[in-house]
């Protein structure tokens, strides 16, 4: 059989236009994985930080790095297995359980939270008005933002004394303790109109879903978001084996800090995972199609132009670019930020075992940077 000349010719333009096409893609999925490997080595170098991981959803890919040390002077590295303290990340987890009640039609965000407590609470409004479930989300119920409620420790003569003054505080602290701190708060103004960071609030909440669903909230957890999304290395409760994977945190002086105390509800800031996990959930989070995302995504307060708060999200709005939804985790000994771009499909997400002064805004500064190369 003979070809045509011309055949023959438009087929290896043809040809050379495919390959040229993939080669293009392999060359642009490369760079990414280069300048997210250049701001990490870049992040690692500074005093602050020892080590580090970063996990990375972009447009249906995912990255994931770790890199240093996580023991400052020992041969003990980050990998794909450590598992991390998350801290107040804990919280949109939360939230997405309170949006999931929202449209399953338990709740509403603007329903009184005593009608889903067991007990009398008239504390717990001030001039008729009832905490909702829109205060607690956004931190503007007007509960402290620790029980026991001592806010004298939070002085800045017992700033590196802090993380054991709050362990010893909350030492044997029980749910009994939880409620009767609970009957005992004064709410001095109309929730809603100051806000005031409160992780009894969050706490709190957890509590409520807990009489919403009949299960625990660590079950509940469990069967609403980690099952389906197969976060099989995210938990509240590891066993012993899981233990070793845990990475110790450390301060800004390389002292050990402890782990977050033992409480009976985890709802504020219990959660333990992998980067793995946490890119899972990034990629659950930029379904725009998910009533369950619309609604943990939601503007709740609508008082600032450039700024508002989802379910236990930060949210920075500019008109002529893209809503950039954000939250960040602070344990005793680690510091974590994730950040994502629903309409861009760019979530990221960084953690580290160091808690310092400096630390999260080295967190921020290397994802924004990776985010302005990715846009």
């Amino acid at each position: 059989m003979t070809l045509n000349f011309k055949t023959v010719v438009f087929t290896l333009i043809i040809c050379s236009i495919i390959i040229s096409c993939k080669t293009k893609k392999h060359q642009r999925v490369d760079d990414i994985a280069i300048l997210i490997s250049k701001e990490l080595d870049t992040l690692i170098s500074k005093p602050e930080i020892n080590g580090a991981s970063l996990g990375v959803y972009y447009k249906g890919k995912t990255y994931e790095f770790h890199k240093g040390k996580l023991d400052k002077g020992m041969n003990t590295y980050p990998t794909k297995n450590t598992i991390y303290e998350i801290a107040s990340l804990t919280k949109t987890f939360s939230g997405i359980l309170l949006a999931q009640a929202i449209t399953e039609g338990r709740v509403s965000l603007d329903d009184d939270i005593r009608n889903y407590l067991k007990g009398n609470f008239p504390n717990l409004e001030y001039q008729g008005h009832p905490i909702t479930f829109r205060n607690l989300v956004t931190h503007r119920s007007g509960l402290p933002i620790i029980f026991p409620n001592k806010p004298e420790i939070f002085t800045s003569s017992n700033k590196e004394k802090l993380p054991f003054l709050i362990t010893d505080l909350q030492k044997d602290f029980t749910k009994k303790d939880f409620f009767n701190e609970l009957h005992m708060v004064k709410i001095d103004t109309v929730p809603g109109t100051k806000f005031g960071y409160s992780n009894p609030g969050a706490n709190l909440l957890g509590y409520c879903l807990e009489n919403i669903y009949k299960m625990s909230f660590e079950e509940l957890l469990t069967k609403k978001i980690l099952t389906p999304l197969k976060m099989n290395n995210t938990k509240i409760t590891l066993t012993e084996e899981e233990k070793k994977l845990l990475a110790q945190g450390y301060n800004g002086k390389n002292q050990k800090m402890p782990f977050e105390p033992e409480m009976p509800m985890k709802a504020a800031g219990g959660i333990l995972s992998t980067t793995g996990d946490m890119i899972k959930y990034m990629r659950f989070h930029l379904n725009q199609n998910d009533e369950v995302i619309k609604i943990s995504h939601k503007k709740l307060l609508g008082l600032w132009e450039d700024f508002d708060n989802g379910l236990f999200w930060q949210i920075f709005i500019n008109k002529n670019k893209p809503d950039i939804i954000f939250q960040n985790g602070g344990a005793f000994g680690t510091s974590s930020w994730l950040t994502l771009i629903p309409n861009k499909q760019i979530g990221v997400f960084i953690i580290t075992n160091k808690k310092d002064d400096k630390t999260h805004n080295h967190l921020k500064n290397t994802l924004d940077k990776i985010i302005d190369k990715l846009k």
